[in-house]
């Protein structure tokens, strides 16, 4: 038997106007998180975006730099957004409503970078033998990535189409010592 999965945006679009019913009747702006997070840990990359709709998953970044100021870079759009409401569930749940709709049909620019292809060692866990093993990938195209209302860029590196690699920066001088950085290392190890 097929069934269609749903979408995380459906749902959040069912959720704005119906928040007990989801999160229960004494909802909280955290209870929205664990939700989230929870639909997140089960769910499929499909349920996270749309053909019209940006991947949820890279709001956290894109918040970082849409906001004038932000809480650090470690903490996500709730975060972000709880704590520039403390103690006011109400305007945070506004608030995040108001940026999801920014987000999620914000234009993405992609732009190939001319830079040599270089490895990657990653560790990878072989989900059969229960071993973590060393494996190499050569990343052979490297793009840089913007995304409407945020300053935040985002470089995206490929092995046959399939990315492998990917880190972002919230200053564009940042952003040029890392595309020099990886101009001149032939290997990277992401192990550690």
């Amino acid at each position: 038997m097929s069934y269609l999965k749903p979408n995380l945006y459906e749902i959040l679009e069912h959720l704005k106007d119906r928040k007990a019913l989801y999160l229960g009747n004494e909802y909280t702006f955290q209870s929205l998180e664990a939700f989230i997070s929870g639909f997140g840990m089960g769910c499929d990359r499909n349920q996270l975006e749309t053909e019209q709709f940006n991947n949820f998953s890279d709001f956290n970044i894109w918040i970082l730099g849409y906001l004038p100021e932000h809480f650090g870079q470690s903490g996500g759009w709730h975060w972000q957004i709880s704590s520039r409401n403390p103690n006011n569930d109400e305007n945070a749940f506004k608030e995040f409503f108001e940026f999801l709709e920014l987000f999620k049909t914000a234009r993405k620019e992609k732009e190939k970078i001319e830079i040599e292809k270089f490895e990657l060692e990653k560790l990878e866990f072989n989900t059969k033998t229960k071993v973590e093993i060393k494996k190499r990938e050569l990343v052979d195209s490297v793009y840089k990535v913007k995304m409407e209302h945020s300053k935040t860029i985002w470089i995206e590196g490929y092995s046959q189409k399939r990315l492998t690699y990917d880190r972002w920066f919230l200053s564009h001088d940042e952003y040029e010592n890392a595309i020099k950085d990886l101009s001149k290392i032939k290997l990277i190890d992401l192990t550690n």
